[in-house]
């Protein structure tokens, strides 16, 4: 292009014509890269549940709340329990998790793989967050989902329970 000189449409499409390979071999090129990529790449899928923390419903007057503590840190305390070896061990036999790598690699690995890779806890607005495993199989990833929920569950129940007999000790009645 000369620069000064006014191109019209026409000396536009001729240029066009003359360079179209320009135009249709990186199209060509990026078309083929991005079939090979998605074929070559494994299926994953995310199972995720939200769970939903329900704050006590009798009113203060009655009875003083047992949990006292905010969502996050409770959340933070439980996540620390669910993710420890113990947990994710069993689910990893139970669920027969990365049987391949178990051969060759010591499970301590593996555990932290998991850990870190496939497993996400994020806290969504106020009281509720998310438990989300990441798995090749889709079947697979809603059952450890689900297993894992059901843990956060569970432990959250036994915390609360812990927590009233440490806040809120019996006083005993003495009778005469």
């Amino acid at each position: 292009m000369i620069p000064g000189k006014k191109y019209t449409p026409e000396d536009l499409l001729d240029i066009g014509k003359r360079r179209w390979w320009l135009i249709v071999l990186p199209f060509l090129v990026v078309s083929i890269g991005t079939a090979i990529y998605a074929q070559f790449t494994p299926n994953l899928y995310r199972s995720e549940t939200v769970i939903l923390v329900v704050p006590q419903q009798i009113p203060e007057s009655y009875v003083r709340a047992t949990v006292t503590s905010r969502i996050e840190d409770r959340l933070q305390s439980i996540e620390q329990q669910i993710l420890s070896r113990t947990f994710l061990e069993r689910i990893i036999l139970d669920f027969d998790l990365y049987a391949g790598a178990r051969k060759t690699t010591v499970m301590e690995n593996i555990v932290e793989t998991m850990r870190r890779r496939d497993i996400s806890v994020e806290t969504v607005k106020g009281d509720a967050f998310r438990v989300a495993f990441v798995s090749g199989e889709p079947q697979i990833a809603m059952k450890v989902t689900e297993r894992l929920a059901a843990l956060f569950i569970e432990e959250n129940r036994h915390d609360q329970i812990g927590r009233a007999h440490v806040v809120a000790p019996v006083t005993p009645i003495y009778r005469m």
